[in-house]
């Protein structure tokens, strides 16, 4: 194990707290679930309610919407966090997921939950800071620029094909991982100047390869949905089993 590393606290409470309030959320009755979507999403009339800006980045619209959203801050949260400063992982998770989420309310007029926006900051600046790190993704360990372009278009892939998600906010991946991007070439412009050709690298050596990067896309997409089926599933019946805390 690398001596430096360190045990990233942070990444972990995110994950706990996310799919706490996911389980609260769902175990309530369907009027009161409701409520809390009202009263707590972020949408293009209430901007003024500045708690909705942070309340709504730990609500989901489904268990899909979480896991994915799970699955990426684990990935590239702890590797980050073992990058920057606790206050600077801190701003690039809520300031990514501010940027995202307000660039899905300006450009649909929709109403915005998820941490979408604050995952993709997070693999921006993770993303340039350190494209080498060997991560595990698809059980292969590889390089941490291969898997932030693997996740993005696996991501992509499984949102098309699930009509579940179909609300989620796309356009606030982009928001978040340019937000998470920029904050790299402030923070350290040479590293991150040196992450981009890594990463433009890495994409071209992709692209030679599309007929292999298709066949482990696409295995790696079929594998999360199916993981994604079953966490899913337990994910719910936990939460029905929670539904006694309003009776």
């Amino acid at each position: 194990m690398d001596p430096d590393y360190k045990r990233p606290k942070i990444t972990y409470a995110l994950i706990i707290i996310n799919i706490a309030i996911f389980l609260l959320v769902f175990s309530m009755p369907e009027e009161m679930m409701n409520a809390v979507f009202e009263n707590f999403a972020l949408s293009s009339s209430q901007m003024g309610e500045v708690w909705r800006w942070f309340t709504s980045l730990f609500l989901h619209a489904s268990a899909s919407h979480l896991f994915f959203n799970m699955i990426g801050l684990y990935f590239f949260g702890k590797v980050l966090e073992n990058e920057v400063e606790k206050k600077w992982y801190l701003s690039i998770f809520f300031v990514g997921g501010l940027i995202g989420s307000f660039a899905f309310i300006i450009t649909s007029g929709m109403p915005v939950v998820g941490a979408s926006g604050c995952v993709f900051a997070l693999m921006g600046a993770a993303m340039l800071l350190n494209p080498v790190k060997r991560v595990h993704f698809y059980i292969f360990p590889l390089p941490l620029a291969f898997v932030a372009i693997m996740f993005a278009l696996t991501t992509t892939i499984v949102i098309y094909f699930q009509p579940e998600m179909g609300g989620v906010a796309h356009i606030a991946h982009f928001g978040g991982l340019a937000a998470g991007a920029i904050f790299a070439f402030f923070h350290e412009p040479k590293r991150a100047m040196k992450g981009l050709l890594v990463l433009i690298i890495c994409g071209a050596v992709l692209l030679i390869l599309g007929p292999v990067l298709a066949l482990i896309t696409g295995f790696g997409g079929l594998m999360l949905s199916v993981i994604d089926t079953v966490i899913g599933a337990v994910l719910y019946t936990i939460a029905k089993l929670l539904s006694f805390l309003w009776i």
